[in-house]
């Protein structure tokens, strides 16, 4: 991220084509010295002049009424378009309070959302939580500016020793994601952290290097590793890249405790070349298994493979029945995946329809699944938000105007992460909705976090497409 000089850059940058009116120039006056209830009063959003209405937004805003924000852009933008620059300040803006949260993980969740989206105009503010107090905000914050500011690699550096696990993770995340094969010392010294967090984090960076001392250490980790998902992630890290012959390891976990490591072995010993070891797994007492098994195998055992997903989809385990589901196609090819997934459109978990639903869709049988997504959004009992929340999301993607309704509708109702989770799964449609805007007044911080970072992404997007 590099720095950007003043707070009011994009309010400068969207005006500069025509110019401000003088109404526009006071308001933003009376807003740039802290006069916000003045500013108010001076950009009603009754007004026809666009700039003057996005000042009074942004005023209302900064003086804690992101209500009142809300509801006069829906006021002002009702029967017509989004107007995407106000949409943006008002994004933005909701990211730089964020960022002055008392809550450490509201700080670090605004932190890495404008990271990730390269945000330059929040640039400044993130430069200012370099003098957080809290170990995770210090993370987080010399990661996001770690090329634009001379003490950023230095305080990650420091971080790496941090007495909070998490703050920990943080910056070996950052070293992975930033720095890469440079930190490859730092991150092999990291697998030797006791908070398995901080492993699997060092284990992701470790996973693009091929190197002979990268390899050994991961061969350790996934033999020797007292967690489960550590072992797994490790494992996961061996099958990219040339690494040379790895069986013992890679069969070993086979009988690992955890499922997540023997999953994981399935892929490295397919990798291996070891097609009657895989074959073997085929018939493994354990039905996930044996349907990863499955993936693995279908180039070489067709039969067998059929059999297990066969086997899965026949298990009285719900979860099991989705994930034969979930791997059908890359098992068994898209029209027999079609044509299992059409007997199942009525089972009795509703996590298994949705399964069968993106299956039928994913082999072009379109109708079908949207069948069972609306009756997914229509069922009154027995049906979780969260599965709801789902279905609207897989609506929205096909296109279906009922699913962006009802994804606005789960963004104002509900539980918190239930609200977050609506808001997120605008991500997937790509569309804007009125939900999506009034989630930024969202009782819950982190709610107002996702809705700002998804509606900030939302707006790029469509700025791209118009150019």
């Amino acid at each position: 991220m590099r720095s950007i000089p003043t707070v009011a850059l994009s309010l400068a940058v969207a005006l500069a084509a025509c110019g401000p009116s003088t109404a526009a120039k006071h308001a933003q006056a009376l807003y740039d010295r802290g006069d916000y209830q003045g500013a108010v009063q001076a950009a009603p959003a009754t007004s026809s002049d666009a700039a003057l209405v996005r000042v009074g937004l942004r005023a209302r805003l900064a003086a804690g009424d992101a209500r009142g924000a809300v509801q006069a852009y829906a006021a002002w933008r009702a029967g017509r378009d989004d107007d995407r620059v106000a949409l943006r300040l008002l994004a933005e803006d909701t990211l730089a309070q964020a960022l002055t949260s008392p809550s450490t993980a509201v700080k670090v969740q605004a932190i890495e959302a404008i990271a990730a989206r390269e945000i330059e105009a929040l640039a400044d503010d993130v430069t200012l939580r370099l003098g957080d107090r809290e170990e995770q905000v210090l993370a987080a914050a010399a990661v996001a500016v770690l090329r634009g500011h001379p003490q950023a690699p230095d305080i990650l550096a420091s971080m790496l020793n941090a007495e909070d696990p998490i703050a920990r993770a943080i910056a070996v995340r950052g070293m992975a994601t930033k720095v890469g094969a440079h930190a490859a010392d730092d991150l092999r010294n990291a697998l030797r952290d006791p908070d398995p967090r901080v492993r699997r984090a060092a284990i992701v960076g470790l996973a693009p290097l091929a190197d002979a001392n990268t390899t050994s250490a991961l061969i350790v980790i996934a033999a020797k590793d007292p967690d489960g998902q550590t072992r797994a992630a490790a494992l996961t890290a061996l099958g990219r890249g040339k690494r040379g012959r790895i069986d013992p390891v890679a069969h070993a976990a086979l009988g690992d405790a955890f499922l997540g490591a023997r999953l994981a072995a399935i892929d490295l010993v397919a990798a291996q070349g070891d097609h009657a070891a895989i074959d073997k797994l085929l018939t493994d007492a354990d039905a996930i298994v044996a349907i990863h098994a499955a993936r693995a195998a279908h180039a070489w055992n067709p039969t067998g493979a059929a059999a297990a997903i066969d086997r899965g989809l026949a298990d009285a385990d719900a979860a099991t029945r989705s994930g034969a589901l979930n791997l059908a196609v890359a098992a068994l090819g898209k029209a027999a995946a079609g044509e299992r997934a059409a007997r199942v459109t009525a089972d009795a978990d509703v996590g298994v329809r949705l399964s069968a639903a993106r299956v039928l869709a994913s082999v072009g049988q379109r109708d079908q699944a949207i069948a069972i997504w609306t009756a997914t959004l229509d069922a009154r009992d027995g049906v979780a938000v969260e599965a709801q929340i789902a279905a609207a999301a897989d609506l929205a993607r096909a296109g279906e105007p009922r699913g962006d309704q009802a994804l606005a509708g789960f963004a104002t109702s509900g539980e918190p992460a239930q609200r977050q989770s609506a808001v997120a799964s605008h991500a997937i449609s790509g569309h804007i909705t009125p939900g999506l805007v009034a989630a930024l007044a969202d009782s819950a911080p982190q709610v107002r976090v996702e809705a700002a970072a998804t509606l900030w992404s939302l707006v790029r997007n469509a700025d791209r497409a118009a150019d």
